[in-house]
């Protein structure tokens, strides 16, 4: 005879067993940045979850408490809103090489901001570039816009070769 039991805890250590090892992932909330430096030029590319920053930057009670730089106003058109985020980035970023501050400007920078703004989780970038005065950098530092929040930042200096057809390229690190 089948003990009951025995086939409702198989069942449920069965389902325990699925359930522990199933795994969800999430989109990371926080914003990227990673710097790129090349030859004396910085290229700045920023991550971030736009969805969540537009919503941000829509809050006229985060402005009033001092969360966000600007308050983007829904009835402007995707046009205007890029031009304001634009100029805010620009003003509100600092980049400094070896002490100094450089001047950036916007290269990259989407268009379809409505869209990114209604959809969940929805991630995009902007991309910022620099000209340091002079290619030797020892040093990099970079701010970005309160609002974008919390900034995992990261630092790329690309070793380059160049290598004739079929052979091989060798890095030391």
């Amino acid at each position: 005879m089948i003990d009951i039991k025995k086939v409702v805890y198989n069942c449920l250590a069965i389902w325990l067993v699925c359930v522990c090892t199933m795994a969800h992932g999430h989109a990371l909330k926080e914003t990227t940045a990673t710097i790129t430096v090349r030859s004396g030029q910085l290229d700045i590319l920023v991550n971030a979850n736009f969805a969540h920053w537009l919503s941000t930057l829509h809050s006229h009670e985060a402005w009033l408490l001092g969360d966000t730089e600007l308050v983007l106003l829904a009835n402007q058109t995707d046009k205007h809103k890029a031009k304001q985020l634009k100029e805010m980035i620009v003003q509100r970023t600092g980049v400094a090489v070896n002490g100094h501050k450089l001047k950036c400007s916007v290269n990259q920078f989407p268009s379809n901001l409505s869209e990114l703004q209604k959809a969940h989780h929805t991630r995009s970038y902007f991309r910022l570039g620099c000209i340091a005065p002079n290619s030797q950098i020892n040093s990099v530092a970079l701010s970005l816009p309160k609002s974008l929040g919390r900034i995992y930042v990261s630092l790329v200096r690309p070793k380059q070769q160049v290598i004739g057809a079929g052979e091989k390229a060798m890095f030391n690190l």
